[in-house]
């Protein structure tokens, strides 16, 4: 390359870093530290008026039950300048495999708080419970505590219906406390169940998830490593005493 054509290169290459923007740069990477911090943070912070408060990320966000679950890990991931990275929304598909804050989908929305707000209304609009799953893996018993996602389906006059929960953590009783939003779509405070959620769940995949890291998406959930805290142990448990006695059965190794 002679002298003029590296010049032009090195031109291009900057304006080009200029012009295009993340919706935030990450500098730091998902592991057990920061998973750890997470948990802290949701049980210290996570309040059920985090959409409807005057101030903060998510203020005036719309959402339904999945979306309220997204949106929490994003505003952790902005603020911790840690990535949020989903497998991509059908939408996009097949050009992208996974979807994330490094993102060019915001580049003209100059103000980095207004996109961070505009990614989270994308991801609301594309995301859901069906879709929650494959961003997941199922954790060990021992691992349910605070940020931990509840998933669960039912059948309600014939037709499949599904909810999702994160957990604030737990009471001075040492029962759990399940946080939510709800359908439909709308800025509200999140709901507080307690004890229990409102239904069980009956089989994989559904029941106690966590988030998968940006490098585990693409992976079988069997290849995610029992480091990460993924385990099948709930399901075996399910199997051994079934869909009515499961979350009685969590609740008393938890509590010992």
């Amino acid at each position: 390359m002679n002298l003029i054509s590296l010049f032009v290169a090195l031109f291009f290459s900057m304006n080009a870093s200029l012009v295009r923007a993340d919706v935030w740069h990450a500098t730091e990477t998902w592991n057990s530290y920061w998973e750890n911090d997470y948990q802290e943070w949701v049980n210290k912070n996570l309040k059920t008026n985090i959409f409807t408060t005057d101030e903060g990320l998510l203020s005036g966000i719309s959402t339904d039950c999945a979306d309220a679950l997204y949106d929490i890990r994003i505003q952790y991931s902005y603020e911790h300048s840690l990535p949020f990275v989903i497998n991509a929304p059908e939408a996009l598909h097949p050009k992208m495999k996974t979807f994330g804050n490094d993102t060019s989908m915001f580049d003209s929305i100059k103000n980095e708080r207004t996109r961070v707000r505009a990614f989270i209304d994308y991801i609301n609009d594309e995301e859901g419970t069906s879709t929650i799953f494959k961003d997941t893996f199922p954790v060990s018993i021992h691992e349910i505590n605070s940020g931990i996602l509840y998933l669960v389906e039912w059948s309600l006059f014939g037709k499949q219906e599904r909810h999702s929960y994160i957990l604030k953590g737990f009471n001075a009783d040492r029962e759990l406390l399940y946080y939510a939003s709800d359908a439909p779509r709308k800025v509200r405070k999140l709901q507080i169940d307690t004890k229990y959620p409102r239904f069980s769940y009956g089989s994989a995949p559904f029941g106690f998830r966590r988030w998968r890291h940006p490098e585990h998406l693409l992976i079988p959930e069997k290849d995610i490593p029992a480091s990460e805290g993924y385990s099948i142990e709930q399901y075996k448990l399910l199997e051994k005493v079934g869909k009515k006695q499961i979350l009685k059965e969590i609740r008393k190794q938890l509590q010992n």
